[in-house]
């Protein structure tokens, strides 16, 4: 069953994480699911899109037709973000990176995962073993690209036996235009943890509430947004 593809946090499992810059540079060494990447426990999530459309008021409208016209001018442009909320506890960090090439696996407090990521967002994009370039959450899905319901399930299968894909701003095959180019590819069936396609950007905000009442429990709120990594991803690849 494909809901197996998540990270474990603690003694449970997460459908979001949050991967550096590091995996995608380091592809030999980081093949299983949770090298380079850090799972969150989220219990929100809130996706937004805000289309960039300049509204043109057509002069005298109004006198020649007794109701004033706006014109859109869709010039392709939005911005895009995640914001989520959740919780921090304990929990096991696999990672390598360019000085040794080793990958070390160790078991952090709250206190720590805490501190670690505060650092992170803290860091440069082109210091690929500290910046966090990609963040994917999985979710299930029924309905394929070209808008066929996947092979091995039904219209009432249950959510937690459909396979898993990756969320993005794609949209399907099945309303892409012929002419279209460079298009975002509307996210696969989640069979391989080495390469997940997930949002690439950056982390904008991340704040921490340490509250006696939930240690050690540590609650979290961050905003990602979804941007091109294009350039860090050259610096680091050639670095």
């Amino acid at each position: 069953m494909a809901n197996m593809n998540a990270s474990g946090v603690g003694d449970g499992r997460t459908f979001v994480m949050l991967e550096l810059a590091r995996r995608a540079v380091n592809t030999d060494l980081s093949t299983d699911l949770e090298t380079n990447r850090i799972g969150l426990l989220a219990t929100n999530l809130t996706i937004n899109t805000n289309k960039q459309s300049l509204a043109l008021p057509v002069p005298f409208s109004g006198v020649v037709r007794g109701e004033s016209t706006t014109l859109n001018m869709d010039m392709g442009i939005a911005s895009k973000s995640i914001t989520i909320d959740g919780i921090i506890i304990e929990q096991s960090i696999k990672k390598n990176n360019a000085n040794t090439g080793v990958t070390d696996l160790v078991k952090m407090t709250s206190f720590e995962i805490a501190q670690l990521l505060h650092s992170y967002v803290d860091s440069s994009a082109i210091h690929e073993d500290q910046s966090i370039s990609k963040l994917i959450i999985l979710y299930p899905s029924r309905v394929d690209g070209d808008y066929v319901t996947r092979s091995g399930v039904t219209d009432s299968t249950n959510d937690e036996e459909l396979p898993l894909i990756s969320f993005n701003w794609g949209n399907r095959q099945y309303d892409v235009p012929s002419w279209t180019k460079l298009e975002t590819p509307f996210s696969k069936v989640i069979d391989d943890t080495k390469d997940m396609p997930g949002v690439t950007g950056f982390i904008d905000t991340f704040s921490t509430i340490h509250d006696g009442t939930q240690y050690p429990a540590i609650t979290f709120s961050l905003t990602f947004t979804q941007a091109s990594t294009v350039l860090s991803d050259f610096i680091n690849a050639t670095g």
